[in-house]
């Protein structure tokens, strides 16, 4: 028995519950991920079973078959793991119902039971259990098993404790099985265990004695609880099943023959199939209803359990292949898309803008330009021209930004001016911190440049400093340089304007992205190629 707070997997143990003969039950609460502070109903198989040489593989192997069970008629496993020698099942904690215990005469002390099961039920109200309760119960029952069985996993331990029922809020009764194929778990023997080595655990408990007895009265003669569960063995439990509330419930007079002969046909293995057992049923209705086909043939089902369980494993193998090819394709897909899109975006980009970040220069001056990646505006890098150096040298590099006006790039730099202490009356350190400097203190211009996509240039079409503009001119045969504007004007065609070219001085390197996302939709194309010839069952 596990204590309060021991952690199972995920889950951390809240109560014990109690100890059946497929193992101990316990309320846990999970403490990570997307289920934390839920409540749920832990299944724990007993150690000297879980230690056993080969377990860990069966119990992975068939939880991944339970797992697979939902539907009408059954209460679904959630999770499953293995955590040391814990071997553990979680199944959504059932609430069930509150009510008075039955013979509590005087109001205050009154007890309240919580009823769970149909055990509880049939211990402490039986009559709640009519005809029309009975029927929907069976057909729940009668759903979820031709659903296990149709997925190859038979439960082999149906009994009043393992059979869940709630009434709703018109009266009527939902049921479920729970705990599927416990007890083949619950019989595993390891291959190279002796006959007498390999029984069927047996705890010393009273309560996995008891839960062992009731397993009993629910199976057929010569099949002992704890052995490999058969179809036939569920067959049987239903008509016990029926037998069990009839004796309960002496009061149930209302077709109560009808469900007697039931009964008496379902323990004789008058039926070979859940489909057959459920037309036989007292007053059912169109099979159709239920979403089962109705069957008349003995020989309807004519796959044995193995051969379900293989192509169940086939189809699970398949549905893997599937999703790990599916994943890689969708990856492949995705990179090969955003790199194309990459390459798109940069050629329409650069149809629009310089290269980013790229330096064009002029051979004989020392102005170089840089344009940052933007599309309205962006960082700028220049050379500081010699006209604003106090040394006159010129060439320093000088931070700036770049927008967009009237179809040109306008370039805005700044650029402190040299300190002169005698003539300021400050020292260096005294410009340092906000508010410290005013617009006295920097150089400050604006280079206009046009972009000629076709040449992949920069041509200067002016500079505007303090008020005035300069613009490119040339004298004779010298090269070109900045001029005031008037000046240019006023010299009657001595200097005559020109253009300066600022050309990319480094050569375009390949575009990879475009083949890196050709390589990749290619990838893409293949996995997909590969899920369509992934054959069908």
């Amino acid at each position: 028995m596990l204590s309060s707070g021991t952690r199972i997997g995920h889950y951390q143990v809240e109560s014990w519950i109690k100890e059946g003969s497929c193992g101990q039950s316990y309320r846990g609460q999970a403490v990570l991920g997307d289920e934390k502070g839920i409540v749920r109903y832990l299944k724990l198989f007993h150690r000297d079973l879980s230690e056993k040489e080969g377990f860990s593989d069966y119990f992975t192997q068939e939880c991944r078959a339970i797992q697979q069970l939902e539907g009408r008629g059954i209460w679904p496993m959630v999770s499953s793991g293995i955590m040391k020698w814990k071997h553990w099942m979680a199944y959504n904690w059932f609430e069930g119902s509150t009510r008075e215990l039955p013979g509590s005469l005087d109001e205050d002390e009154a007890k309240e039971i919580n009823l769970r099961s149909l055990y509880d039920w049939m211990e402490f109200y039986p009559d709640s259990i009519g005809s029309d309760e009975l029927k929907a119960m069976m057909i729940d029952l009668h759903c979820g098993l031709n659903l296990a069985h149709s997925s190859g996993v038979i439960h082999g331990n149906l009994k009043p404790s393992n059979i869940l029922i709630s009434f709703k809020d018109d009266s009527t009764v939902e049921a479920w099985i729970t705990e599927f194929a416990l007890s083949k778990i619950a019989s595993f023997r390891s291959l190279n265990e002796a006959p007498k080595e390999g029984d069927t655990f047996i705890s010393q408990s009273l309560q996995f004695q008891d839960s062992l007895k009731e397993s009993q009265k629910f199976l057929p003669s010569g099949n002992a609880a704890g052995g490999i569960p058969e179809e036939k063995s569920d067959l049987y439990a239903l008509g016990a099943l029926v037998q069990y509330v009839l004796e309960k419930n002496k009061s149930l007079s209302f077709q109560r023959a009808d469900w007697e002969t039931w009964a008496v046909r379902a323990q004789s293995h008058s039926f070979s199939t859940i489909v057959q057992s459920m037309e036989a049923l007292p007053d059912i209705p169109d099979l159709s209803k239920f979403g089962i086909k109705p069957d008349h043939s003995n020989n309807a089902s004519m796959l044995n359990h193995e051969e379900i369980r293989r192509r169940r494993e086939v189809e699970w193998e398949r549905k893997q292949k599937i999703s790990k090819a599916s994943f890689r394709r969708n990856i492949t897909c995705l990179i090969g898309s955003l790199c194309v899109l990459t390459f798109l975006f940069s050629k329409i980009y650069l149809f629009l803008n310089p290269s980013p970040w790229v330096e064009y220069s002029m051979d004989g001056v020392s102005d170089k330009y840089q344009l940052g990646f933007g599309f309205l505006s962006g960082k700028a890098w220049g050379i500081l021209p010699a006209s604003y150096d106090s040394d006159g040298d010129g060439g320093q590099d000088v931070a700036g930004e770049w927008e967009r006006v009237d179809g040109m790039f306008r370039l805005n730099f700044r650029k402190f001016k040299h300190v002169n202490d005698e003539e300021s009356g400050k020292k260096l350190w005294q410009f340092i911190g906000k508010g410290s400097t005013s617009d006295d203190d920097y150089y400050a211009w604006s280079d206009y440049l046009s972009y000629n996509r076709e040449g992949n240039y920069l041509s200067l079409i002016k500079r505007v400093h303090e008020g005035e503009v300069f613009v490119p001119g040339r004298r004779s045969d010298d090269i070109p340089l900045l001029f005031p504007e008037m000046r240019v004007r006023r010299s009657g065609g001595a200097i005559t304007k020109t253009e300066i070219f600022f050309r990319q001085t480094q050569e375009d390197r390949p575009t990879l992205s475009i083949y890196i996302g050709l390589g990749f939709l290619l990838a893409s194309f293949i996995y997909h190629k590969t899920i369509q010839r992934i054959p069908d069952l």
